[in-house]
C-alpha cells in the first residue's frame, strides 16, 4: 500500500519544473494561517509543475497531527517527490522557493523529521512485520541502522521462543549481518545435533556424521558414540571401539586408555607383555621407552644453579642444563629454560616445547599452560584440548571443569568445548551432574546441558554432596536436596559439613545433629560450644557433646557412650581416648576407666599406637600404656611415614618410633620423597637421604 501511494505521486509529475511563484505564493499563505484544505488544494495542483515545494508543502501538511490531513506514510511519499525535485529544480527557481521555505536545509530536516514520526509508529506496533514494512518503505533513513537492530533483536527473540533448529536457521538465512547471526548459527548446529541425536543411541550419532559431516557437533557425535561404547571402561571395550571406529578422534585416547589399564602395575614384564597382548598398538616407541624406565626413580637436582635428575643411587640421568624442574608426574615433568616452560620426558627430551610463560604438572592426561596471562590445556603430545583463552581453569570434576573469561564462569568438557558459555559470576565444581553457579549475587544450580534446575536465590550454597546440600538465605542456613526441595528449612544459625554422615546444627545457641536427609540423629538441645565447632565432628561413630557445662560423646542414636563429666574430650583411637579435668590430660579406656593419669597440658588422639603429648610447654609422644617414648623436650612434634619429625626450636631432627635418632636437629626442612629417601634443607641447599643405608645418596655443598 505503502508503495502505491509513492508511486502515484511520482507519477503524477510532468517535466514542466517552471515556478509559480504565485500560485505557491497563496499555498503557503494558507498553510501559515492553517487553512489546511485551501493548501492542501493548492499544492496538489502545483506538484506536477513544481514538486519541490509542493511535495514540501503536502509533506509539512500530511506531517501536522492539528489536521484531518495527518498521514505519515503521505507525508513520507510526499518530501520524497520534494527530494527528488531538488535534483530537476534550477538553482534560480530555488532562489526564489526560499522565501517560502521550501530549502533543500528544510526538505532534509523535514524528512528526517518524518522518517521519526514512522519510526515511532513502527516502535508502537514493535512487531518484525512492522519493521520490515518501515525499512522497506522508509529506505534510506537515519534511523535505518537502529530500525535493523530492533528488528533483528525481535526476530531474534521469536527465533529463540520457537526454540527449533528450523527457526534458528530461517534467522541465520534472513538477516546474514545480525549482530546475532553467529549465536544462531551456533543454535541451529547445536539443536540440529540434538534433535537428530535424541534417541541417544550409537546409530543416531552414526547416522548425524553422515548427514551432516560439515557441522562442528560432529566431534560431540564421535565423542558420544566412544563414550557409549565403553560403558565399564575396560580393555575389551577400548580396543573394540578401536577396531569398529578407526577414524574417531578418540581412537588415541582408546589406545592410551587400554595400554593405561594393562599396565597399570608399572612393571617391565607387564609393559613387555603389553607388546604381545596388542601387536597392533601404534606406538610401539611408548613401550620401549616405558621399558627401559619403568624402574628408574627420578629425583630433581641442582648444580651450578642449573636443574636436572639423578635416580636413586645418585647417578645424574638428566644433565643439570634447566632452570627449574619439578617431579615426574604420569611420565612428563615441567621444566624451564630462558624464562620459557615446557615438559621434559624421562629420557631427558624435551617432550612439549618451552613456548610457554608458565606450565603445571600433569594430572589425568592434561597440564595447564599459561600465555600472557591466560591459561589453556595441553596433552602429553603438546596439542592444546583447551586454547589458551581462559583467565583460570580448575581441575575436572563430573567430566566438566570451570573456565573463567573475562571475569565471567563457564565450563569445558574433557575435550576442551566450552560447553556452557562463561556467563556467571562465579560457579562451582560438578557433583553428580549438578553444579551451583551465581547470577546477580545469588546462587542456582544447573545441570551438565547448564539448564538451571534450582533457581539462583540463595546467598550461599556448596556443592551437592550424596544428594544434599547446605544453604544459606536470609542469613540463615538449610539443607537442600538436588531435586530443590528443603531437607531443612533455612532456620539454623550454622549447619557443619558432614562427616560420617552426620553434621551439626545450630538453633539459638543449642546445637544438634542431622542425617544426610535432613531428619535428626541427635536433638537439637545441647550447648554450643563455639571453640570447638571444628573439632564437634563424629569419629568412629561418636561425637563430642557439651551438657550442663561439662563434655562426654553420644553415638548417632543419641546414646551417652562417654559420660558427661570431662572439661573436655577427644576421640577415640586404638581404644583409648584423651580427657580432660581440671586443666590437665589424661587418657580413658572404652570401660571409662583412666588408664592414664591427667598429667599432661595437652594430648591428641591415639594413632599408630602413639600419642602426642604437652607438658612444660614441651611436646612428646607416648604409647598406649602410657610409657614416654620421647621424653618432651621438643617444640613440635609430627609423625609421618613410621618416623617422628621433631623441631627443638631451631631446627628439625628425624626419629623412629622407639626414639632413636636418624637424623640430628640440623635441618631447615625434613620431607620424605618416598618410602625411604628424604629431602633435607640446610642453609639455603639441600640434599637425598637414604635412610635404609642411612647415608646420603647426593647432597649440595653445605649440607652434613
Amino acid at each position: 500500500m505503502q508503495k502505491r501511494i509513492l508511486l502515484l505521486f511520482i507519477f503524477s509529475i510532468v517535466t514542466s519544473l517552471s515556478v509559480s511563484a504565485g500560485k505557491l505564493e497563496k499555498g503557503f499563505e494558507a498553510l501559515r494561517i492553517y487553512n489546511y484544505f485551501k493548501a492542501r488544494e493548492i499544492f496538489n495542483s502545483s506538484l506536477h509543475k513544481n514538486p519541490m515545494a509542493a511535495g514540501f508543502g503536502l509533506a509539512t501538511i500530511y506531517s501536522r497531527t492539528d489536521n484531518p490531513f495527518y498521514d505519515v506514510n503521505l507525508a513520507h511519499s510526499a518530501i520524497l517527490v520534494s527530494t527528488w525535485g531538488i535534483t530537476k529544480t534550477s538553482e534560480s527557481e530555488k532562489a526564489i522557493l526560499v522565501k517560502f521555505g521550501a530549502t533543500e536545509k528544510n526538505i532534509i530536516s523535514l524528512k528526517i523529521y518524518i522518517d521519526t514520526l514512522a519510526f515511532h509508529v513502527a516502535e508502537k506496533k514493535a512487531s518484525v512485520a512492522a519493521w520490515n514494512e518501515y525499512l522497506d518503505f522508509y529506505c534510506g533513513s537515519v534511523l535505518t541502522k537502529e530500525a535493523i537492530t530492533i528488528r533483528n533483536e525481535l526476530a531474534f527473540g521469536e527465533t529463540q521462543i520457537a526454540g527449533t533448529w528450523e527457526a534458528y536457521k530461517n534467522f541465520a538465512v534472513l538477516y546474514p549481518d545480525a549482530i546475532q547471526h553467529q549465536t544462531a548459527i551456533s543454535m541451529y548446529q547445536r539443536l540440529l545435533y540434538e534433535t537428530e541425536t535424541k534417541s541417544g543411541n550409537i546409530s543416531s550419532y552414526e547416522k548425524f556424521l553422515v548427514d551432516h559431516s560439515e557441522n562442528p557437533f560432529c566431534t560431540n557425535a564421535e565423542d558420544a558414540i566412544f563414550s557409549l561404547s565403553v560403558p565399564d571402561h575396560n580393555m575389551e571395550e577400548y580396543h573394540h571401539f578401536i577396531l569398529k571406529y578407526p577414524k574417531n578422534r578418540n581412537v588415541t585416547d582408546a589406545w592410551k586408555s587400554v595400554y593405561a589399564l594393562y599396565t597399570a602395575d608399572g612393571k617391565s614384564t607387564t609393559i613387555a607383555q603389553f607388546w604381545i597382548a596388542y601387536p597392533d598398538f601404534p606406538f610401539k616407541e611408548t613401550i620401549s621407552e616405558d621399558l627401559r624406565l619403568s624402574m628408574t626413580t627420578f629425583y630433581p637436582i641442582r648444580q651450578n644453579e642449573k636443574w636436572g635428575f639423578m635416580d636413586s643411587t645418585g647417578q645424574i640421568i638428566i644433565p643439570c642444563a634447566f632452570d627449574w624442574v619439578e617431579s615426574f608426574s604420569e611420565g612428563i615433568a615441567s621444566a624451564g629454560s630462558n624464562d620459557r616452560s615446557g615438559f621434559i620426558g624421562k629420557n631427558g627430551k624435551i617432550a612439549i616445547a618451552f613456548d610457554f610463560d608458565e606450565v603445571e604438572a600433569f594430572n589425568k592426561g592434561l597440564a595447564q599452560v599459561k600465555k600472557n596471562g591466560k591459561v589453556g590445556l595441553t596433552d602429553r603430545a603438546g596439542h592444546l584440548v583447551v586454547p589458551i583463552v581462559y583467565d583460570a581453569i580448575s581441575d575436572f570434576y563430573d567430566a566438566r571443569a570451570v573456565v573463567v573469561r573475562d571475569g565471567k564462569y563457564g565450563y569445558i568438557d574433557m575435550f576442551g568445548s566450552e560447553v556452557i558459555a562463561c556467563q556467571y559470576e562465579q560457579a562451582g565444581d560438578f557433583s553428580g551432574g549438578i553444579a551451583y553457579v551465581v547470577d546477580s549475587s545469588k546462587y542456582g544450580f544447573i545441570d551438565h546441558s547448564g539448564k538451571i534446575i534450582i533457581n539462583c536465590e540463595f546467598e550461599w550454597v556448596e556443592n551437592f554432596d550424596h544428594g544434599s546440600a547446605r544453604v544459606k538465605k536470609d542469613g540463615k542456613y538449610g539443607l537442600l536436596a538436588s531435586d530443590g526441595k528443603l531437607l531443612l528449612p533455612c532456620e539454623y544459625t550454622n549447619i557443619s559439613g558432614f562427616t560420617e554422615g552426620f553434621a551439626m546444627v545450630v538453633l539459638s545457641e543449642q546445637c544438634g545433629y542431622i542425617r544426610r536427609n535432613g531428619t535428626f540423629a541427635i536433638s537439637c538441645k545441647y550447648e554450643l560450644d563455639k571453640n570447638l565447632l571444628g573439632e564437634s565432628t563424629f569419629k568412629n561413630g561418636l561425637v563430642r557433646i557439651k551438657n550442663k557445662g561439662k563434655c562426654g560423646m553420644l553415638d548417632s542414636t543419641e546414646k551417652v557412650i562417654v559420660p558427661f563429666e570431662f572439661d573436655d574430650v577427644l576421640p577415640f583411637e586404638n581404644g583409648l581416648a584423651p580427657v580432660r579435668k581440671k586443666e590437665l590430660w589424661g587418657f580413658i579406656d572404652s570401660k571409662i576407666r583412666l588408664v592414664i593419669p591427667y598429667q599432661y597440658d595437652w594430648v591428641s588422639s591415639f594413632s599408630n599406637g602413639m600419642a602426642r603429648i604437652k607438658r612444660d610447654d614441651k611436646i612428646g609422644w607416648i604409647d598406649t600404656k602410657g610409657k614416654e617414648i620421647i621424653v618432651p623436650q621438643f617444640q613440635n612434634a609430627t609423625y609421618v611415614n613410621r618416623f617422628i619429625c621433631v623441631n627443638d626450636g631451631n631446627a628439625n631432627g628425624l626419629m623412629d618410633k622407639k626414639g632413636n635418632w636418624i637424623l640430628p636437629c640440623n635441618y631447615s626442612k625434613i620431607e620424605f620423597v618416598d618410602a625411604t629417601i628424604l629431602r633435607v634443607e640446610m642453609n639455603e641447599k639441600f640434599g637425598y637421604y637414604n635412610i635404609v643405608k642411612c647415608e646420603f645418596i647426593w647432597k649440595e655443598d653445605g649440607v652434613e
